[in-house]
């Protein structure tokens, strides 16, 4: 029950009215799309609570005990676990549901509010990591789709990783567009456009942006406008290679209403100068942008630039 992002935390009322306000801050970090989404939405259980034994079935659960309490101690035998020794961190599939996944953290007897509130950051940064695998593994449950990869080396000297769900396409001027319109495109769209130019002396985010501002009139079904995010321009080394990233919101220009979150890249390799943008379409307010957003920055990370090409 529950969605991958829905933490169901159990603890006693008497310790949760002492840490309320810090475990809110520390585990439902917000991310901006189009707007500041939450990563995850908490929800606190008592160990008295009469829902207790319904929501102990959902997809993630945190519990918030000592050792000696008789529902860590049960997650501890699903662990495998003979000793705890607080302050500790660990989790354990399968324990009151199938396909469950439920994070144990021990505390101190003595000092069960500091040993929580100490542990908030791992805890954090547990629970994101194993929520960008579960995103990962969703995203290539149809396999890498080789064919696209291996047709980019040969033609432009790159690769790219993609799922075979998305659907490639060649066009004129050294285009290639990806997309992904499952379930349905009035539902979700994921999209990820790639072109290639001459080399070029130097790269800057002005560049990305009027780049995109020259291809979406053209390479896109309805022209876009866009809105920048300049406070999240950024110049990094993608795999060795110089790059330049930009972010913003994109609207369509046409009469239906469309918008949403993008990421453009400009890519310095040997063979020539790359650019990348990535959008998404998703709106169902219900639906995390963030998941789908994370998707297509770990395709568009996997850009590589190659020395050796296949036959021409």
């Amino acid at each position: 029950m529950g969605e991958a992002n829905s933490l169901i935390v159990v603890a006693p009322d008497s310790i949760w009215e002492q840490v309320v306000d810090r475990t809110y801050s520390a585990l439902e970090r917000t991310v901006f799309t189009t707007r500041d989404e939450k990563i995850f939405n908490v929800t606190h259980v008592g160990t008295e609570s009469p829902e207790l034994p319904q929501l102990l079935l959902w997809r993630q659960v945190i519990v918030l005990a000592a050792p000696g309490d008789e529902r860590m101690e049960y997650v501890a035998r699903a662990a495998g676990r003979d000793e705890l020794d607080p302050p500790e961190i660990f989790q354990a599939s399968n324990v009151w549901s199938r396909g469950q996944v439920v994070t144990a953290v021990v505390v101190e007897p003595r000092r069960q509010v500091e040993s929580w509130t100490a542990q908030l950051p791992a805890l954090s940064s547990l629970l994101e990591e194993r929520f960008r695998e579960y995103v990962m593994v969703r995203m290539f449950v149809s396999g890498v789709d080789t064919a696209t990869s291996d047709m980019l080396r040969e033609r432009y000297g790159v690769t790219i990783e993609v799922p075979r769900v998305y659907q490639a396409v060649q066009r004129e001027g050294d285009v290639v567009l990806l997309r992904n319109d499952n379930p349905e495109p009035s539902e979700l769209i994921r999209s990820v456009l790639l072109q290639r130019f001459d080399p070029v002396d130097s790269l800057t985010a002005e560049d990305v942006y009027a780049w995109r501002e020259s291809m979406d009139d053209v390479q896109y079904n309805v022209p876009q406008s866009f809105d920048r995010l300049e406070d999240r321009e950024r110049r990094f080394d993608l795999a060795g290679q110089e790059t330049v990233e930009v972010r913003g919101i994109w609207r369509d220009e046409g009469d239906y209403p469309a918008a949403g979150p993008f990421v453009s890249r400009g890519v310095r390799c040997p063979s020539g100068t790359f650019y990348m943008d990535a959008w998404l379409y998703s709106p169902n307010p219900r639906r995390s942008k963030w998941e789908y957003m994370m998707q297509l920055e770990e395709i568009i990370d996997s850009f590589r630039c190659v020395e050796d090409r296949g036959p021409s």
